[in-house]
């Protein structure tokens, strides 16, 4: 600031001192032709004072020219770096704010309704090309014979729960019966639930969900879905433990994802499931493994009917995760996504009314039921019980009354 205050008196001094000599140029000039005219003088040349002001006004206009032009750039560039910050951190802030956007995962939504819609015609569609096959086909395969498969490493990272939803809805899938209904002659999906163990269409999932039939109807054929409405046909049981009540099937896919299965699971810890109760799909819960413990089923035969037997020691896990019918054959997953049991019945925990003793308990607490994954990997370890018994409950068998969430 102070050199640009004597810049500017250097240059308001030069210019009167221009100014002077140009003035005084000019009273020089008149009093030569005064004294030419009035006394006959020779004249005289006065020029160079007129030039010498002349020069030096004109040196004083550019040295302020030159000085206002500076004071313009240095005013110029303060006022773009008034603006300049502002505005990256506007743009910055747009591409941060269009990048999280862009990252942030699409929120699921889904309609039942449209969903069902989809299903049943593709459904429709799979059927008219003979590409379903019927649930008497697949019930007359049903054995006990095993079946290996390739176990994929278990997942030690654990999951923020709406990453695990999100991880779930890749591999559980909507398996039930598409089936002519037998009042209003319409064909229907009635669903219940799988998870995938292999990548090549390996399906897990209730064996009752199979073997049960439903009164009337003539015609049905099992299918499976994922949460786009994509339909496979289920082409085949490849092994089933009807005592345990869980059973791989074969589906007509590839590059599926499947879950990882793990043994062990302790109470206390915190589970989920991913299922569909009452036909509202991908219904996510949350709980805690209650307890682990050994129980006897009613054996149930071909066609999913009872005849008195009882079946062996079978291992589960009682959970509060909810579900409900449609639940059935659906992940109990940890929170890191590995699987330690599957959705296999409810029991109604209570006293029957005095007098009726087929009545429901009254009052009635749903204690969930659910096969241990131990009990699933006989299916593809035959052995693999027998060599894990660290992992069993010695719980006391128990007889409670039992409904399947099918």
């Amino acid at each position: 600031m102070a050199g640009r205050r004597l810049a500017g008196i250097g240059q308001l001094l030069l210019a009167v001192a221009g100014f002077v000599m140009v003035v005084g140029w000019f009273v020089l000039l008149a009093l030569e032709i005064y004294d030419e005219l009035v006394n006959g003088a020779e004249p005289r040349s006065v020029a160079r004072l007129g030039e010498a002001g002349a020069l030096v006004f004109i040196a004083a206009w550019l040295w302020s020219l030159v000085t206002s032009i500076s004071v313009l750039r240095e005013a110029r560039a303060n006022e773009l770096k008034s603006v300049v910050p502002p505005v990256i951190l506007l743009v910055v802030g747009l591409v941060l704010f269009s990048t999280g956007a862009a990252a942030a995962p699409a929120r699921f939504v889904i309609d039942d309704e449209a969903y069902v819609e989809k299903v049943t015609e593709a459904s429709a569609r799979l059927l008219q090309d003979g590409k379903l096959k019927s649930f008497d086909l697949l019930r007359g395969e049903i054995r006990t014979a095993g079946f290996p498969i390739t176990l994929i490493p278990l997942a030690h990272q654990k999951l923020e729960a709406p990453e695990l939803y999100d991880r779930l809805r890749q591999s559980t899938l909507a398996v039930g019966s598409y089936y002519k209904c037998p009042d209003c002659g319409q064909w229907h999906f009635n669903s219940s639930a799988g998870f995938v163990v292999g990548e090549d269409g390996l399906i897990c999932t209730c064996c009752h969900v199979v073997q049960m039939e439903d009164e009337g109807v003539k015609e049905s054929y099992l299918v499976a879905a994922d949460d786009t409405g994509h339909v496979f046909p289920v082409q085949s049981v490849l092994a089933a433990d009807p005592e345990a009540d869980t059973c791989f099937v074969k589906v007509n896919a590839s590059g599926l994802k499947p879950l990882p299965l793990r043994v062990g699971a302790r109470p206390g810890e915190r589970v989920y499931c991913l299922s569909h109760p009452g036909g509202y799909f991908f219904m996510f819960t949350q709980g805690i493994v209650a307890r682990v413990n050994h129980k006897r089923n009613e054996v149930l035969d071909a066609h999913g009917q009872t005849n008195g037997l009882l079946t062996r020691p079978i291992l589960f896990l009682n959970v509060t995760t909810e579900f409900a019918p449609g639940s059935s054959g659906a992940p109990i997953v940890d929170e890191a996504g590995n699987v330690v049991a599957q959705v296999a019945s409810i029991a109604d925990a209570g006293e029957p009314p005095a007098g009726d003793t087929n009545g429901p308990p009254s009052p009635s607490v749903p204690i969930g039921f659910c096969t241990a994954t131990e009990e699933i990997l006989r299916l593809a370890h035959p052995n693999f019980m027998a060599t894990h018994q660290t992992a069993l409950s010695n719980a006391p068998a128990v007889r409670p009354r039992l409904h399947s969430p099918h």
